[in-house]
């Protein structure tokens, strides 16, 4: 007689069927959009010389250095920009099999599937799996560091430990804020060290070790950091960065946590977890609350939680979180739910997880250098100056360009430039600034292009 398969088998299987593939038709826009900003800066300091002037270059936090080390090599052994996307979906695809390799036993298959599915289905995860950034990497080596450490809490074995130290270098040394990432790591695996953990040395020294990792790390270019630290990037309003934050954690994991807090049973020892939650918090006590993208760290920790909280989920409830995680996380990934959301939540007038300028449909850079190399003559001929807001660095990559960096600084053009200003930008402010006048020549979703004259004395 043929032995029956199990139920829980099949469904896991055509559950992760259908979220892949709902990421894969979803990803392809994030996948082939042009590169920013931040991307292109990347790319400039990925192109140094060498690995050691990388390090010595941490001029500002543009410059994530682990990460810029990894786009290094991999544009010396041959890959061209454009495929580089492909690289923080490896890291993805990684930390996602650590999550389930680690926690698929304890937490079990259906809760972890369905937060991990929750996770994959995300506009943050999404854009963050597709981005030239630090941001996948460093989320990256805090699972791996919160892997060695879970180890090292439950068996004491001092590589395991070693391990936590030297992934928690990593992790900084892509962006010092990942050090929350860590923090929030060492928070989770504290009750892996017994009922009593606050007696324990184990605790102290996973404590102890990611503040020595990330001086060993930033000692030697103590002086940069400082300069680095001093440039005050971020937002200017530390309100509406949580509430960016918190709507994208919201977005993500609403399913999960609505299905999961009618039949949570916290035990009182693992109260240390609850804080990773509130970590964010601390953004409040800095000078400039920091991007909202800097806590994607905590992505997969917030994961675990949700898991967590899902154990005693009912199959029957389980089945049903699993189609709404299915179609609430396609919808909100939608370019036009995206953008439906974005002006909520960018009070502060940026958006780092749901419809960021760089990430939609109208950004498209190269169309307006395309413009400006049919109309006005063979690459680089044409002066060109770029304000900050049009993104100059993604000009930069398409045309060579008179850059407006810092911006303010330029204060003379010659008639005959090309102005290049955002969509939202206000000519005139722009024909006092150099005295003269602006005539509209070309004008896209992105970019407004016009033709500069000098006013006569």
């Amino acid at each position: 007689m043929e032995k029956k398969k199990p139920t829980g088998m099949i469904s896991s299987r055509l559950f992760c069927f259908l979220i892949l593939t709902a990421f894969a038709l979803l990803s392809m826009n994030y996948l082939t959009r042009e590169l920013w900003f931040d991307e292109v800066l990347t790319l400039q300091f990925a192109n140094l010389s060498s690995v050691a002037e990388i390090y010595r270059s941490y001029t500002i936090p543009n410059n994530q250095i682990i990460h810029t080390v990894f786009i290094h090599w991999l544009l010396n052994g041959g890959m061209i920009p454009e495929f580089l996307r492909f690289f923080p979906l490896f890291c993805a695809a990684l930390m996602l099999f650590l999550l389930w390799k680690n926690f698929c036993r304890e937490l079990g298959r259906g809760p972890l599937l369905l937060a991990l599915g929750s996770l994959v289905l995300s506009p943050p995860f999404l854009l963050y799996s597709s981005a030239v950034r630090g941001y996948m990497l460093a989320a990256l080596f805090c699972v791996c560091a919160l892997c060695a450490a879970r180890k090292y809490a439950l068996g004491g074995k001092w590589r395991f430990a070693g391990a936590w130290l030297c992934f928690s270098m990593l992790a900084a040394g892509v962006m010092p804020s990942a050090l929350a990432g860590i923090a929030g790591a060492g928070l989770y695996v504290l009750p892996y060290c017994g009922k009593k953990f606050w007696k324990h040395r184990k605790s102290y020294l996973l404590a102890v070790m990611p503040f020595a990792a990330f001086i060993l790390f930033y000692l030697p270019i103590f002086s940069d950091l400082q300069k680095a630290f001093e440039l005050k990037e971020g937002w200017h309003h530390g309100g509406s960065a949580l509430l960016a934050l918190a709507a994208a954690v919201v977005t993500t994991f609403s399913v999960p946590l609505l299905s999961g807090m009618f039949f949570h049973r916290p035990k009182w020892r693992y109260w240390p977890r609850m804080l990773i939650w509130f970590l964010p918090l601390g953004g409040l006590l800095l000078p400039v609350a920091p991007f909202p993208r800097v806590w994607f760290v905590l992505f997969p920790l917030f994961a675990l939680l949700c898991a967590g909280y899902l154990r005693r989920l009912p199959e029957k409830f389980a089945l049903f979180a699993g189609a709404s995680i299915l179609i609430w996380g396609t919808v909100t990934s939608l370019e036009v739910s995206r953008e439906l959301i974005s002006p909520v939540v960018s009070l502060g007038g940026q958006d780092d997880f749901f419809a960021p300028r760089f990430a939609t449909a109208r950004f498209t850079p190269s169309a307006t250098a395309e413009f400006i190399q049919h109309r006005y003559g063979s690459r680089g001929a044409a002066a060109v100056f770029a304000s900050f807001d049009s993104d100059p660095f993604a000009l930069l990559y398409y045309l060579p360009l008179n850059m407006d960096v810092p911006p303010g600084k330029c204060r003379y053009l010659p008639s005959g430039t090309l102005i290049v200003l955002s969509i939202g930008e206000e000519p005139a402010d722009y024909a006092l600034r150099f005295n003269g006048t602006l005539t509209e020549v070309y004008r896209n979703a992105l970019h407004r292009v016009f033709l500069f004259r000098k006013t006569a004395l």
